[in-house]
C-alpha cells in the first residue's frame, strides 16, 4: 500500500534524518518504469471501452460501398448531376412534367395532357348537373297533385314560420305552449285562442267521460302546470303516483302530500316548461 504524499514530505522536512524504513516505503509508493501498468488497473478505461464501435462494425462500415457520400444523396441534393436528377423523375414518374424552378412557388406543376383531363372531368359534372335542373323544371312546370300539394305545405310553412319556431322550441323544452296560436277558431268551446288552452278542454272532457262509464273509480288523471292541489276522490291513502311531461314525455320526478283520502298536493323541485299528466291509480 502506498504511503501519502503528506506523510512521505514529512519526513523530509528541514532538519530530519529519514529513516531505512522511511526511504523504503518513500520509493514503494511510486512506480518504477521497468514496471508496466496493466489494463484493469487504469481507472475508467473499461467504462470507456463500454461505448467504442467493436472493431467489426467499423470494417464492416468502411467496406460497405451503399453507406458513403459517393452513392448517397445529400440533404439538400447538391451532389446530384442532371442524369441522377432525371433518373429520380422516372422514378417519381415527373419526367414529362413541367417544373418551376424559380420565385417564390416552385415545384411540379400539370403538363397540358392532365390539365386537359381535369377539364373534362368539370365538363362533365356540369353536364350532369344541368341535366338534374332541368328535370326539375319539368317537375315544377307540370300539373300534379302531389306537387301542389307539396307546394301548399311550402306556402303554409312560409305563412307560418313564427309559430313552427314556437312549436320547436316546445319540443325540445325551451318554451311553453301557452305561447302558440290556434289555426282555427273553436266558437262552441269558449275563448280558447292558444293550444294549451285547446288542450286543456279536450282532455277534460275526455276525462269526465271516463268517470262517467266508470262504476268503480280505481284511477284519477289530471293535467297540471306546477304545485298543485289535486282531488282524486278515490277515498284512499294507498295508491301509486306517475308523472310525465306530455312533450318530451320524460318522467317528472315530485313530492306528494296526502292532506286526506280524497285529496293530494304534489310540488315540484322546478317550474315545468310543458304540462305534466299525472296518474293515480288505487291499490
Amino acid at each position: 500500500m502506498s504511503t501519502p504524499l503528506n506523510i512521505i514530505f514529512s519526513w523530509f522536512e528541514k532538519g530530519d534524518i529519514p529513516t531505512e524504513y522511511q526511504f523504503k516505503e518513500t520509493f514503494s509508493s511510486f512506480r518504477h518504469l521497468d514496471e508496466k501498468i496493466r489494463m484493469d488497473e487504469v481507472m475508467g478505461l473499461n467504462e470507456a471501452f463500454q461505448k467504442t464501435l467493436p472493431a467489426t462494425t467499423f470494417t464492416n462500415h468502411l467496406e460497405d460501398e451503399s453507406a458513403h457520400i459517393s452513392v448517397l444523396a445529400k440533404r439538400n441534393a447538391s451532389n446530384l448531376t442532371a442524369a441522377n436528377v432525371n433518373e429520380w423523375k422516372e422514378k417519381l414518374k415527373i419526367k414529362f412534367a413541367a417544373t418551376i424552378d424559380e420565385g417564390e412557388e416552385t415545384g411540379n406543376v400539370y403538363t397540358k395532357e392532365q390539365i386537359g383531363e381535369i377539364v373534362n372531368r368539370f365538363q362533365a359534372k356540369d353536364d350532369e348537373l344541368l341535366e338534374r335542373i332541368a328535370k326539375i323544371d319539368g317537375m315544377l312546370a307540370s300539373n300534379d297533385v302531389n306537387l301542389d300539394e307539396l307546394q301548399e305545405i311550402a306556402d303554409y310553412i312560409k305563412e307560418n314560420r313564427a309559430q313552427i319556431e314556437l312549436l320547436k322550441e316546445t319540443v325540445i323544452g325551451s318554451n311553453s305552449d301557452d305561447k302558440i296560436n290556434l289555426v282555427k277558431m273553436y266558437s262552441n268551446w269558449g275563448a280558447v285562442t292558444h293550444q294549451n288552452q285547446f288542450n286543456d278542454l279536450v282532455y277534460d272532457k275526455i276525462k269526465k267521460i271516463e268517470d262517467a262509464a266508470s262504476s268503480e273509480k280505481m284511477k284519477h288523471e289530471e293535467r297540471v302546470r306546477g304545485d298543485s292541489r289535486i282531488k282524486h276522490d278515490l277515498d284512499t291513502l294507498s295508491f301509486v303516483i306517475d308523472a310525465y311531461d306530455t312533450v318530451t314525455l320524460f318522467t317528472i320526478p315530485l313530492k306528494v302530500r296526502r292532506i286526506d283520502t280524497n285529496t293530494i298536493e304534489v310540488l315540484f323541485d322546478s317550474l315545468p316548461p310543458n304540462i305534466i299528466q299525472i296518474t293515480i291509480k288505487k291499490i
